[in-house]
């Protein structure tokens, strides 16, 4: 099931990349020589609840490194993105969809016109959380 997941993924972040590509007035393909020996991963993610949360952090702020993340969520919600003015605010959850994070390859591939994000995970006080990062 994971090696069809990962699979899947991969497919629908080249089809993000090629559409990038075309937003920048690039072709589809333009990238493409970026990932003839890329390494993708997905990483299965468990946050156990916390009954103080503000003890603990499921994942410290960070940008991603590479070109895309796409992330697959529960309905518990904590990952947070920083805004420009410093303030993090929740990403909330939706159903059937995934959070498309640039990474800071994409930032500079794309002239800074897409923006690697700062982001972390927050834990919850009373339920567990699980995400799916495909990086």
């Amino acid at each position: 099931a994971c090696e069809k997941y990962a699979e899947a993924m991969e497919k629908l972040a080249f089809r993000l990349v090629e559409l990038i590509s075309l937003s920048l007035g690039l072709p589809a393909e333009y990238f493409n020589s970026k990932f003839e020996e890329q390494t993708s991963l997905v990483r299965l993610n468990h946050y156990s609840p916390c009954p103080v949360p503000e003890l603990t952090l499921g994942v410290g702020a960070h940008k991603d490194g590479g070109a895309l993340t796409v992330l697959a969520q529960d309905d518990v919600g904590g990952l947070q993105v920083k805004r420009k003015d410093g303030e993090w605010i929740g990403v909330k959850p939706m159903p059937n969809s995934f959070v498309i994070n640039v990474g800071d390859c994409m930032q500079v591939w794309s002239n800074g016109k897409y923006e690697s994000v700062e982001h972390r995970v927050v834990v919850n006080e009373k339920k567990e959380r699980f995400s799916f990062p495909f990086f």
